[in-house]
C-alpha cells in the first residue's frame, strides 16, 4: 500500500495540528482528511474510501463511537482521554480495531504510526480470510451444483432428453411407496417400435436415432403433465401413469398408438412406423422389477400378435 488514506474525526484543533505535524515530521505517507463532527464523518465515508479511521471518542454533535456501526469494513482506532479507558473497552466491543489514550506528554502520537500500520495489516488479514472463505463457499456451491447436474444427467437419456431406465425405476419405486401409504392405484405402459431391426438396417444408426427421437416427441405430445415418460430400452419407452387404473391407462396407450398414424420424416422421406404397447396396473406386493416384467409380458404378446396394438390384462381376459 503506497498512500494510506486516513479519516480523522477530531474537534480539537491543537490535536489535529499535532497529528499533521507528526505526519510531516516523520514523512508518513498519509493522505489525511480531518473533520470535526459525526455528520461530516458520515458524509466523508459516503463520498470516499479510507484505509483507516481515527475517531475521537467525544465530539460536539455525538459520540465518535456511533460511527463504528457505519464503517462497513473500514478499521477504526479510537482516541480517548486519560481516565476514559472504559470508553475504549466499549469501543473495542463495538468493533473498533484498537485505541490510543491521549496523554499530556503526547506519547500517543509516537505510537500512532505503529498502531495504524498494525491495524491496517490486521484488516488485510481479515479481508484475506473473508475472501478465502468466500472462495471456499463459492467452490462448495459450484461442486454442489455440479453434483446436482451430474445426478440429473445420470437420470436423463442423452438422445431423447427423457428419463432413462434408471430414473424410471426410481419413480416406479416412488409410486409404489405412495400406493402403500394411500392405496392410490397407478399403472405403467411399455411401448416398443415395431420392426425396429428392419428400420435400423435400412437407415443405419443416424436414421434410427432420428426415428427414436421423433417417436419420443410424438409420445410427449400425448402424455399428460402428471405422467412420466422415459426411454426404457433402445426402441422402447415406459410411461408411468399415476392415480390411474388399468382402463384409463389402456385408453392412454391406445391414444399413444394412434399418434403414429402420422408419418415421420427421415432424410426428406416420409415413413410410416407403428408401436406396440403393453399395459399393467400395479398390484400390492409387486417389486419394481416384477411389475416391469409383467408389463413386458403384455408388450411381447402385442408384438407377437402382429404389432401395432395394445395388450393389457383386461384384453387378455376378454
Amino acid at each position: 500500500m503506497s498512500v494510506i488514506k486516513v479519516l480523522l474525526l477530531e474537534d480539537n484543533e491543537f490535536d489535529v495540528e499535532a497529528i499533521q505535524r507528526l505526519i510531516k515530521t516523520h514523512n508518513l505517507d498519509y493522505d489525511l482528511k480531518a473533520i470535526s463532527t459525526c455528520r461530516e464523518a458520515r458524509q466523508s465515508l459516503k463520498e470516499d474510501n479510507f484505509d483507516v479511521v481515527l475517531l475521537d471518542s467525544h465530539v460536539p454533535d455525538d459520540s465518535g463511537l456511533t460511527i463504528l456501526s457505519e464503517l462497513e469494513g473500514v478499521p477504526a482506532i479510537i482516541i480517548t482521554g486519560q481516565g476514559d479507558e472504559d470508553t475504549a473497552v466499549k469501543a473495542l466491543k463495538d468493533g473498533a480495531s484498537d485505541y490510543l489514550v491521549k496523554d499530556s506528554s503526547g506519547m500517543y502520537l509516537h505510537l500512532l504510526p505503529t498502531v495504524v500500520k498494525e491495524t491496517i495489516k490486521k484488516q488485510c488479514l481479515v479481508q484475506e480470510k473473508i475472501a478465502a472463505e468466500k472462495d471456499r463457499e463459492k467452490l462448495f456451491h459450484e461442486l454442489e451444483k455440479a453434483h446436482r447436474e451430474l445426478k440429473a444427467v445420470s437420470r436423463i437419456d442423452p438422445l431423447t432428453k427423457l428419463s432413462n431406465r434408471r430414473d424410471i425405476k426410481y419413480k416406479i419405486d416412488y409410486e409404489i411407496s405412495r400406493f402403500e401409504r394411500s392405496n392410490e392405484t397407478f399403472s405403467i405402459i411399455l411401448g416398443d417400435i415395431d420392426h425396429f431391426k428392419d428400420i435400423h438396417e435400412k437407415w443405419g444408426d443416424s436414421g434410427a436415432n432420428n426415428i427414436i427421437s421423433q417417436a419420443a416427441e410424438s409420445l410427449v405430445g400425448v402424455c399428460r403433465k402428471v405422467d412420466t415418460l422415459g426411454r426404457w430400452g433402445k426402441e422402447a419407452f415406459m410411461i408411468i401413469v399415476p392415480e390411474t387404473p388399468l382402463a384409463g391407462a389402456a385408453r392412454l396407450a391406445e391414444n399413444l398408438r394412434k399418434v403414429f398414424d402420422e408419418k415421420l420424416s427421415v432424410e426428406n422421406e416420409k415413413i410410416k412406423i407403428s408401436m406396440s404397447f403393453g399395459v399393467s396396473a400395479y398390484h400390492e406386493g409387486q417389486s419394481v422389477n416384477g411389475f416391469a416384467d409383467t408389463v413386458e409380458t403384455f408388450l411381447l404378446r402385442a408384438k407377437s400378435s402382429g404389432g401395432d396394438q395394445v395388450v393389457s390384462f383386461s384384453s387378455q381376459v376378454s
